[in-house]
């Protein structure tokens, strides 16, 4: 294990998403956002990276097709596919109770977003709180006033609680809110997705 792994730490990466707003934006056809390049990299990649930079690869899952191009990262697809990021985080979970079993008070669970390219930015500051969010429960990222669960920690015992049955169609900040959480301000960066053609025009993807 590199000394900068954590080994009480899990990451879900939410993958499953439809690319809506990038697909009716852009001017030409183009991939999902995931799998969109950014120097030499898919933003999915550069996710992985930061997300590997202090989790062991063992405990990192991609929730989303298994056509993603993750490596050694294992995938889990939520069913029924594309049902929102609740039933994203649910199925991570579940993925995560099969295979090392219940949580241990000292675990917790970055949540992180696929389409953030810019995402090892923020993770710094995320996981300097990670000690507090054992006491505060939840913490999550803010920038310019936004709270962005998509770069958030949870603890895991509190995660299968709070995730313990499988919702269609439901949004993370409307389950965290029912929780005692703590805010961590970020980059600006660290939390800009490439929702948008423009958006990803933005942040230097070229098509």
């Amino acid at each position: 294990m590199a000394a900068t792994e954590d080994s009480s730490l899990f990451a879900i990466i939410l993958a499953g998403g439809a690319s809506s707003r990038l697909h009716a934006t852009s001017p030409m056809p183009t991939v999902d956002k995931p799998l969109l390049e950014l120097r030499g990299k898919s933003v999915l990649t550069h996710v992985i990276e930061a997300a590997a930079t202090r989790v062991t690869s063992q405990r990192i899952v991609v929730v989303g097709p298994a056509s993603l191009p993750t490596g050694r990262i294992a995938t889990v697809y939520e069913q029924p596919p594309r049902s929102g990021p609740y039933m994203g985080v649910y199925t991570g979970l579940q993925y995560f109770a099969e295979r090392f079993g219940p949580a241990l008070e000292s675990e917790a669970v970055l949540l992180l977003g696929a389409d953030m390219p810019n995402i090892a930015q923020g993770l710094p500051y995320l996981l300097n709180q990670h000690n507090a969010a054992r006491s505060a429960n939840v913490v999550i990222a803010q920038a310019a006033g936004r709270l962005q669960p998509l770069l958030s920690s949870v603890p895991r015992s509190i995660a299968e609680h709070i995730f313990a049955k499988p919702l269609v169609n439901t949004g993370l900040m409307q389950v965290l809110r029912t929780t005692q959480y703590r805010v961590v301000e970020v980059p600006a960066a660290a939390v800009s997705d490439v929702d948008t053609y423009q958006d990803a025009i933005d942040a230097g993807i070229t098509f």
